[in-house]
């Protein structure tokens, strides 16, 4: 959208409504009772800022709040992205929604009565969300039932009490192949409804449909505002698999959703930092134990869909997963999708392997959040999890756990950030901190690009520097202006092939990046024959050379390098016209040497 678009609701949207209010007037009392500030509020930080309201845009990236809410006006509108409106128009771009499935669930959210319909249907959405909210009090029926008997003591054994089970509206899905649908068909719900909301699983023999979810403890999965959207199951006894989430459907995407978040948002925001676990009763147990700012994800990899999810709330994280080689994966993918959103991240390892779960339980809520507290930075984690198992003191095993931690900071965005862990990785490791740069450095750009690190460049055999070359690196180390001059004129390919070559790139490599060039600092990027060379070629008398002197070198080393291609090219141009070479070919090369000539001549 490239301007403000202000959602008009006329009364024809409302006419098929009648009842207490026309629809026209229904409208307007769903736009009150909601408000636009409060219902943003809901789901994006928002901050006082004059007359309007401010925060980061939950509709693209971004770092600088660019999004306003008008509450006077009751309109909202990003500023970096040009998309705005009403309250309605937030809510359908926020949940995938059209107007007449957004106008009743505001109503149901701000309790405004829904006037009855005179005729046609209700949308999509609205039908399969009205059918996630009937299958939730079937599940917590049957959990009251006799039926659910074994499913209450499995939980009274996880010491979850009537509270807890209510507050999170757990239920339990009877053993039968045909509970759910029998209550949902005879609620009026389609066969092919029930299928595209995931509740049941179509027959091999393509004769109708069964329950998903047959014996097993049910936990309601909501959207952020509230509102089921799917489930997941925990099977109460023998079989596979152990959980069981709703699959992808119109309303449900398990990578854009956490389990538990509708309930802890407004502790997150109060706390301004989240702990993320894995499962449903880590989650229960923790939020039981009166730990609030809590979230599960829904045993998927983390996306950054996750990331602007929780960073409407906070940019502060705890990642608290199990200590098996799984949960030591998500764990490092969940870093990884943070960091890359600038989140200030912790990672907690609970005492022998424990889950949350268990060891609040165990422990008391008091101790966890103590340990989540003092918890070790991203970079700490990282360090530890590069060295576990390796004798570090080894150059071998130091080299190992290196080319395992820097993978986890090449799309580190923060210098600062990346700074300290450059500092922190060196003193861990007993390495200097100049060589662990210039290691990032290598293999930092393909590792932005998702390929293979460069294998470590092999050493050169020795040979001489010519006087140009020495002159220009003197002039190099000990003028500024040099430096910047070279460095916006020198191109690697010139360089590459030079006695002298990788010291100058590595040079103009540091000018590039604004450090300071120092012959110690450089001396601890080299191999020791390039340190030699550098330090002959700054011991060196130069008698008259001055800074200007550095373009004649310049010259001269550009003409040896057109020299060496010059002869190259006549090798090739004579090799291919005596085996009777591609006339296209030789042209080629030729065009090439004369091209080459005319350089020569201008240098």
């Amino acid at each position: 959208m490239g301007s403000l678009f202000v959602v008009k609701v006329n009364i024809a949207r409302g006419a098929n409504l009648v009842g207490g209010s026309s629809g026209g007037d229904f409208v307007q009392e769903v736009r009150a009772a909601a408000g636009i500030d409060r219902l943003i509020g809901e789901y994006v930080s928002l901050k006082t800022s004059g007359r309007k309201l401010k925060g980061l845009c939950p509709f693209h990236d971004e770092k600088t709040p660019s999004f306003t809410v008008d509450p006077e006006k009751g309109l909202f509108y990003c500023f970096g992205c040009q998309v705005g409106g009403d309250v309605f128009k937030f809510y359908m771009l926020h949940e995938n929604a059209q107007f007449p499935d957004a106008l009743r669930e505001l109503a149901q959210r701000f309790g405004v009565p829904i006037p009855q319909h005179r005729g046609g249907s209700s949308g999509e959405q609205t039908r399969l969300r009205e059918m996630h909210r009937e299958a939730a009090a079937f599940f917590r029926s049957s959990l009251a039932s006799g039926a659910g008997a074994t499913a209450s003591r499995y939980l009274a054994r996880r010491g979850l009490d009537t509270d807890t089970v209510q507050h999170l509206k757990i239920g339990y899905a009877p053993d039968s192949w045909d509970a759910l649908k029998s209550r949902l068909r005879q609620a009026g719900y389609r066969e092919e409804e029930l299928l595209k909301a995931g509740l049941t699983v179509p027959r091999k023999d393509g004769r109708g449909s069964y329950d998903r979810f047959r014996d097993r403890l049910m936990f309601p999965i909501e959207q952020a505002g509230g509102g089921v959207i799917g489930f997941g199951g925990r099977i109460l006894g023998e079989g596979e698999p152990k959980y069981l989430n709703s699959p992808e459907t119109p309303l449900f995407q398990k990578g854009r959703h956490f389990y538990g978040l509708s309930w802890s948002r407004d502790a997150i925001r109060e706390a301004d930092r989240v702990i993320i676990v894995e499962g449903y009763t880590d989650f229960a147990s923790l939020w039981q134990a009166g730990v609030r700012n809590v979230v599960a994800v829904l045993g998927t990899s983390f996306t950054p869909e996750h990331a602007r999810l929780l960073a409407r709330y906070t940019h502060r994280a705890v990642i608290n997963f199990d200590a098996d080689r799984a949960g030591r994966s998500a764990a490092d993918r969940a870093v990884t999708v943070l960091m890359e959103h600038d989140f200030e991240l912790r990672v907690l390892e609970l005492p022998d392997g424990q889950d949350p779960d268990g060891h609040v339980r165990a422990a008391g809520a008091e101790a966890y959040l103590k340990l989540a507290a003092g918890a070790p930075s991203f970079i700490e984690y990282v360090i530890s999890s590069a060295c576990a198992g390796r004798d570090i003191t080894t150059p071998e095993a130091k080299a190992q756990a290196v080319a395992d931690i820097l993978p986890r900071l090449a799309d580190l965005n923060n210098r600062v950030l990346l700074a300290a862990a450059m500092a922190r990785i060196a003193q861990r490791l007993d390495l200097k901190e100049a060589d662990l740069r210039a290691e990032f450095r290598r293999v930092a750009p393909a590792l932005r690009r998702g390929e293979a690190p460069p294998a470590p460049a092999r050493p050169r055999p020795a040979r001489n520097c010519s006087l140009a070359e020495r002159q220009l690196m003197h002039l190099l180390l000990t003028c500024s202006d040099v430096r910047r001059e070279v460095a916006g004129t020198a191109r690697e390919e010139e360089l590459r092939d030079l006695p002298a070559g990788h010291i100058i790139m590595v040079l103009l490599d540091q000018e590039r990046a604004g450090h300071e060039v120092t012959v110690e600092g450089l001396q601890a990027l080299l191999e020791k024959e390039d340190q030699a060379r550098l330090l002959a070629a700054v011991m060196e008398d130069f008698p008259g050379l001055v800074a200007a002197d550095w373009k004649e070198s310049w010259h001269i080393i550009q003409k040896e390098n057109l020299e060496k291609e010059s002869r190259i090219l006549q090798r090739q141009l004579t090799q291919s016209m005596e085996e009777g070479g591609d006339t296209t070919d030789v042209e080629r090369l030729l065009r090439r040497k004369l091209e080459v000539r005319r350089l020569i001549e201008t240098l």
